[in-house]
């Protein structure tokens, strides 16, 4: 090999690690989102009204909303997007609001939600698919399950965890509210910075600091997909009868009539925040 082409190699060679090592720093940096200061507290119901737009960003290649504000507190978290499929994953499988007080994206505490739209929406989402393929048990049990989802939140520890249930309400500590209002689907929480005698499932931080926040839903593996199907009564599958028949059963069913509920692939959205301080203490 001639000194030139050696040369010429080496150059390449430096060149593509360079586009790898610019590819990994891109992939792996959080955005950067202020939270503001709260002059009272949200109440946390589902609704914009209580928000200062300039509290909430727009993630465009995503297609959602993110809203951040504190108080002394609390931390405020308002979810907005108007994708159906994405309400229909979150009823399904719940959505995570991780947090992370070391500014990072570590999934050791978060607090997860299954509640969504009302089942008519749900069956006008579902037809022809998901919805027509449950049977009468199945579905009854999912509206049971959709009424006590809606007012219970779950705190998680670790990533995979099936956590300890609350009232959403806020009166354990963090608190979760759904709305839909002309096809926006708003997801809103509030989470207290401190622990304390009343709460014990709380950030452990103070305005100021600086910490990571993530939002995941959809792409349920198979054992949350199992979970799923067992709390509606359904085992593995949909009992013979309950819809989607033919030969196999066509994409997404098992012979027989089984089948697997179809969820959008996972989505993340994550920022990095520095929690606002008190007027008196800004600088």
């Amino acid at each position: 090999m001639s000194q030139k082409h050696f040369k010429s190699s080496i150059v390449r060679f430096l060149l593509f690690l360079a586009l790898v090592w610019l590819i990994l720093i891109l992939n792996c940096k959080t955005q950067k989102m202020p939270a503001r200061w709260s002059k009272k507290p949200i109440e946390v119901d589902g609704q914009q009204a209580d928000w200062d737009n300039t509290s909430i960003g727009y993630f465009e290649d995503m297609g959602v909303q993110l809203g951040l504000c504190n108080d002394t507190e609390r931390l405020y978290v308002i979810f907005r997007f108007s994708d159906p499929r994405w309400a229909q994953a979150i009823l399904m499988g719940g959505v995570t609001l991780w947090l992370d007080n070391s500014g990072k994206k570590n999934k050791d505490f978060g607090i997860r939600y299954s509640g969504g739209p009302s089942l008519s929406v749900l069956q006008n989402l579902g037809k022809g698919g998901f919805w027509d393929k449950l049977t009468s048990e199945q579905k009854e049990r999912l509206m049971d399950k959709q009424t006590s989802m809606a007012d219970q939140v779950t705190v998680v520890y670790k990533e995979k965890d099936q956590g300890i249930a609350l009232p959403a309400d806020g009166s354990s500590g963090p608190a979760v509210a759904f709305a839909d209002t002309q096809n926006i689907y708003t997801y809103e929480f509030s989470i207290p910075l401190k622990k304390s005698s009343v709460f014990s499932h709380a950030l452990g931080v103070a305005p100021g600091q600086t910490i990571g926040i993530g939002l995941e839903w959809g792409g349920m593996d198979k054992e949350e997909r199992q979970r799923m199907m067992k709390g509606m009564g359904g085992g593995r599958g949909v009992p013979p009868g309950g819809g989607g028949g033919g030969r196999g059963g066509g994409r997404g069913n098992r012979p027989g009539g089984g089948f697997r509920p179809q969820t959008p692939e996972k989505q993340e959205v994550w920022v990095k925040t520095k929690l606002a301080l008190p007027p008196q203490e800004q600088g």
